[in-house]
């Protein structure tokens, strides 16, 4: 019984701002306590907090009360273990227990820390969701009308780019469409068309990490549909005359055949942020509908994560030799099939190779999910 009783006076301890390790807590009964609760928080959810708690201190703050107790309460997302026991509480041996060993919670992978916080970021967004949409303004409904002056036009290619270019195109009052529009493929070095199609799935639906997206594709020879701008060429052809098809690598000389200042474009998301998009997304998906899911996420941490995370990922050298191929190929294929170009075709190969790899770290992944644990989504931020 000590040992829970030393456990649940390391819990109080945690819910008013401790960040004591759980080996160091007192083993010698000044840092026992009663009994909170019918059972004993998970190891991740304990270790959560404390790595919670900590970060707070570091900015003078602390973890509000509610904040820790959802902590301590939340759930583990994802697939694999559940919550685990404390070591020195329950007993590996003991008879009649299942399951994984107990374990120090400080001894826990980053990405098990990650399967809590991911799911009580999801919980948060889901609340979102519940808020009435605002009626949009006199000036909205004006902007939304497609005046019929302005040529007609649509913008594909990247998806997660070119979703944000026709937003921004519409709040400057060129709304795309219109009879016969010229179709603009946004297009870019193949890399970074990459990872633009690893941030648009993240977004969409998850799955696998960046090192797992680049392998699928890289290992089976070929680009994912949402990087392969030649066959996104060939479909804009189909749909809208091959004669009607622009390549557009230079954003400004789109800007000036449209009449627009700017082309606008996504938030800048790094590599680790990205990552916690994708995180996020696969709890939240148990919450919402897959069709509001990339909305939310587009509208909460999207915009709350824009220049956080690092700098983009990028693929392994192992891979080098296959991006080249590929690019090489796209450029070929585009300029076979005689597309006018904005830009240079020449920018579609890759650039230098930097001296290590970018991808997602769990430490750096994690420091972000603390801070949206500490200033939740769910909480809007006054303008200075």
């Amino acid at each position: 019984m000590s040992g829970r009783r030393r456990a649940w006076g390391w819990v109080a301890a945690l819910r008013s701002g401790a960040t004591t390790p759980w080996l160091e807590w007192p083993a010698d009964g000044s840092g026992e306590g009663e009994s909170l609760g019918a059972e004993l928080p998970g190891a991740q959810q304990l270790a959560l907090l404390r790595r919670l708690n900590a970060h707070a201190a570091a900015t003078g703050r602390t973890v509000p009360t509610a904040t820790a107790e959802r902590v301590l309460a939340a759930g583990v997302s994802g697939r694999g273990r559940s919550e685990l026991a404390l070591v020195g509480v329950a007993d590996a041996g003991e008879p009649g227990r299942f399951g994984p060993p107990p374990v120090d919670p400080d001894a826990l992978a980053d990405d098990e820390l990650l399967r809590v916080a991911s799911a009580l970021i999801a919980d948060d967004i889901a609340v979102v969701a519940t808020r009435p949409v605002p009626e949009p303004s006199l000036a909205d409904k004006v902007r939304a009308v497609r005046r019929p002056w302005v040529r007609s036009f649509v913008v594909v290619g990247m998806p997660w780019r070119a979703d944000a270019v026709r937003a921004e195109l519409t709040a400057q009052g060129h709304r795309p469409g219109g009879r016969r529009p010229t179709a603009y493929l946004l297009a870019d070095d193949l890399e970074t068309v990459l990872v633009q199609a690893w941030t648009a799935r993240s977004f969409d639906q998850g799955g696998a990490s960046w090192r797992g997206f680049v392998r699928a594709n890289a290992g089976a020879g070929h680009l994912p549909p949402r990087a392969d701008l030649a066959r996104m060429a060939r479909s804009a052809a189909y749909k809208y005359g091959a004669d009607r098809v622009r390549v557009v690598l230079d954003d400004q000389l789109l800007a000036d055949e449209l009449g627009v200042p700017r082309l606008g474009g996504p938030p800048r998301l790094g590599a680790h942020a990205v990552d916690l998009v994708r995180r996020v997304g696969e709890p939240l998906g148990l919450l919402v509908s897959s069709d509001a899911r990339p909305r939310l996420l587009r509208d909460t941490l999207g915009e709350r994560l824009d220049g956080l995370g690092g700098p983009p990922p990028t693929l392994p050298p192992r891979w080098d030799g296959w991006l080249s191929t590929q690019a090489e190929r796209t450029r070929h294929d585009l300029a076979a099939a005689r597309y006018p170009v904005l830009g240079d075709l020449d920018r579609l190969l890759p650039r230098p190779l930097g001296p290590e790899p970018v991808a997602p770290v769990d430490a750096e992944v994690l420091a972000l999910a603390l801070g949206l644990l500490l200033d939740p989504v769910t909480v809007t931020k006054e303008a200075p």
